[in-house]
């Protein structure tokens, strides 16, 4: 499990917030290691809304893992990541007022088609305009992954790239009107990895105390009538 200097965050960001982030990247003293300020907002606003892995994004090489002995398995045992092709220019297209984008899910996940973005949502007009500017056959965020860590460190010592996957997501789950079905073909997970996103996102307590809610005020009409 990947371990966090901060701590895992538990909080998410609201768009203000985010909006506040993407303006610290202008600042002289952030080191941008080459990149312009359209890339690295355009990379950050595409993980904000869509909440992909930043390597369903950028890409990555397969790397060795070691798994250590334990009850389910008595013996070491050495693996190797699937590398991850990332998103590039042919992967994206814009259909009707859609901003539709093919990301590749990693580990074993898999989405049934583009993901999709109202070209009106605030910043995704970043996402379109690095889109624009990148050869047909190349890759639209070209950048190592310490790199962009590099980067999102200066910007909030606290935050991670994979932090606005876990936004985006409890985001998906606490609202009731999105089913699992729809949150699992989004995101790529298993329904049992969502059902803990939901229940950290409070969604069942909520639900729960909706329905308490209802039963009392039904209840109460029954007596006075």
């Amino acid at each position: 499990m990947p371990k966090y200097k901060h701590g895992k965050q538990k909080h998410g960001i609201d768009l203000a917030t985010f909006n506040r982030l993407l303006e610290k990247v202008d600042k002289p003293t952030v080191n941008k290691y080459g990149y312009d300020s359209l890339f690295i907002k355009s990379l950050l606003a595409l993980l904000y809304w869509l909440g992909i892995r930043k390597t369903e994004a950028i890409g990555s090489r397969s790397h060795k893992y070691v798994l250590k002995p334990c009850k389910r398995r008595p013996t070491t045992e050495v693996k190797y990541t699937r590398a991850m092709p990332g998103i590039w220019a042919k992967d994206i297209h814009v259909e009707g007022e859609w901003l539709c984008i093919e990301a590749e899910a990693r580990k074993h996940g898999s989405r049934e088609g583009a993901l999709r973005l109202p070209l009106t949502f605030p910043f995704v007009d970043l996402i379109v305009q690095q889109w624009k500017r990148t050869g047909v056959s190349s890759r639209v965020w070209p950048i190592p992954e310490v790199t962009s860590w590099r980067i999102m460190k200066q910007l909030d010592a606290k935050k991670y790239l994979h932090f606005f996957r876990f936004n985006r997501i409890t985001e998906l789950c606490s609202n009731p009107n999105i089913s699992m079905a729809e949150i699992c073909s989004w995101t790529g997970l298993t329904p049992q990895t969502i059902n803990d996103y939901m229940e950290r996102s409070e969604r069942f307590i909520k639900t729960a105390a909706e329905k308490m809610k209802l039963e009392y005020q039904t209840t109460q009409v029954l007596q006075h009538d």
